[in-house]
């Protein structure tokens, strides 16, 4: 029997908002987030990509979440997949770079590309600029059901967040799946470390955001339909 692959990690969140500019505004106003990459004046649906630290983050104005991962062993991924009775796109196929795609009726939640890491890839690094995106939350229609589901597609450890959500571990980056209110599946919730969590509030306050302190370590405020919780580095 092969062994099964070994987990792949988050290298960057596509994610969808309504209103790209006012999501740009916020994460270089709150955030102090450098842009890793302009945007393309052919790809009108994309905004700049966000280098936060870690995973970095591309705004877009199409519908739909996509979770970019790393792999280290592509063809090992695709077998399992296909072991579990899911056939993934694969990208060579179209002459693109070697990726695997799934869908979202295929990980109940959202889109996943999976692309293999290189060699000297340094997934684990110390942010840049003292803010690092270390997790988020999925709302779906079935938490329970997906977070299981999505333990077997990556061969994650799963658990429970503090608040009893099921949630899984892929690296260093933690995944929570809460129930979409809506029926609508979509990022719901990001987390970030910081390195100045009293500069990152005060701006966020000098932004018209208002914010819920959650004990002295903790903090959190609502804008462009996400809740965004921040936290000192530990």
């Amino acid at each position: 029997m092969a062994s099964p692959p070994l987990m792949p990690y988050l290298h960057g969140l596509r994610l969808a908002v309504t209103d790209g500019a006012s999501a740009l505004a916020l994460f270089e106003r709150v955030f102090a987030a450098p842009l890793a990459e302009p945007a393309s004046p052919r790809d009108t649906a994309r905004w700049p990509r966000l280098q936060l630290g870690g995973p970095w983050l591309e705004l877009r104005a199409a519908p739909g979440d996509t979770l970019d991962l790393r792999c280290r062993d592509l063809a090992r991924q695709r077998t399992h997949l296909q072991r579990l009775g899911i056939e993934p796109l694969d990208g060579m196929a179209l002459g693109c770079t070697p990726c695997l795609r799934l869908e979202a009726v295929d990980t109940g939640a959202c889109t996943v590309d999976l692309r293999e890491a290189a060699p000297a890839s340094a997934h684990d690094t110390t942010p840049t600029r003292g803010v690092r995106l270390c997790s988020l939350t999925l709302s779906v229609r079935s938490p329970e059901r997906v977070a299981l589901h999505w333990a077997q597609l990556f061969h994650a450890p799963s658990g429970r967040d503090a608040h009893g959500l099921p949630a899984l571990a892929l690296g260093r980056f933690d995944l929570r799946f809460a129930l979409a209110s809506d029926g609508v599946s979509a990022v719901t919730g990001l987390d970030f470390s910081v390195d100045d969590m009293d500069a990152v509030l005060r701006d966020a306050t000098s932004h018209g955001l208002s914010i819920r302190r959650q004990g002295t370590r903790h903090a959190a405020f609502d804008a462009c339909g996400i809740r965004f919780v921040v936290r000192p580095v530990l």
